[in-house]
């Protein structure tokens, strides 16, 4: 193989499953470490959950745009959610002392947090308008990651 091609390899992979293994991570320092020292200041709060949210998005909507790859762009906006919720529930598990889970199985939780189809088309549709390449799909790309930020910001 080339140097290219396992570069693209590479790139795919990372967007893919470790994307949402950053947005988790981040989920995670912000409900243990960030939240409980902004609890009486409740836009420092907001202003964070905007950054925790709009990163990965940027970042799915940069790659897209730059690399021009519609599959790996879709796929990743599409799986970042579902993911995410996956990896939260493992780090928040690992994160308890007792580590006793009483809840239902992994692949249980990760079926559930399927049940919001709102987020899958959002993210995959802002991956795959930047990843067409021209100012109009950026913009209209830039609209779904707007969109997406706002509606995380909502739920709570």
């Amino acid at each position: 193989m080339k140097k290219k091609d396992l570069f693209r390899i590479a790139s795919m992979f990372i967007m893919i499953l470790l994307l949402p293994l950053f947005l988790a991570l981040m989920c995670v320092v912000d409900d243990l470490i960030i939240s409980p020292s902004l609890k009486p200041s409740i836009q420092m709060a907001q202003a964070f959950r905007v950054i925790i949210c709009g990163i990965p998005i940027l970042i799915i909507i940069a790659y897209g745009y730059i690399t021009k790859n519609k599959i790996t762009s879709t796929l990743s906006g599409v799986f970042l959610i579902p993911l995410s919720f996956f990896y939260i529930d493992i780090l928040s598990d690992l994160a308890d002392p007792y580590f006793i889970s009483t809840r239902e199985v992994g692949w249980l939780r990760w079926i559930v947090s399927l049940s919001n189809p709102l987020f899958m088309p959002i993210c995959g549709l802002a991956g795959y308008f930047a990843s067409r390449g021209t100012k109009i799909s950026l913009s209209i790309a830039i609209f779904f990651g707007i969109l997406f930020i706002f509606i995380m910001l909502g739920i709570d």
